[in-house]
């Protein structure tokens, strides 16, 4: 769908500001992870790995750099659309 094509870009961007050496293979299993999932029917499991790739992009956001027009205050509200 849409949201996960978003959340896969998003997750691959915050990712590239991850402060470790295993950095890159952590964004190659990133890439294979949604690969291999990219055909799931199962609604349930869909939503699984949909709330496990949120939680993995919330965790990640922490490590990207601060927009100096705001002072360095960002906020990310969950859930919430554009």
């Amino acid at each position: 769908t849409h949201k996960t094509l978003i959340l896969y870009k998003n997750i691959l961007k915050a990712a590239k500001y991850f402060p470790s050496i295993k950095r890159d293979r952590i964004i190659v299993e990133i890439k294979n992870d949604f690969h291999k999932n990219k055909n799931l029917t199962d609604n349930i499991k869909v939503e699984q790995c949909i709330r496990v790739a949120e939680r993995g992009l919330a965790d990640l956001e922490a490590y990207l750099p601060k927009d100096d027009s705001t002072g360095g205050f960002t906020m990310t509200l969950k859930g919430a659309t554009l």
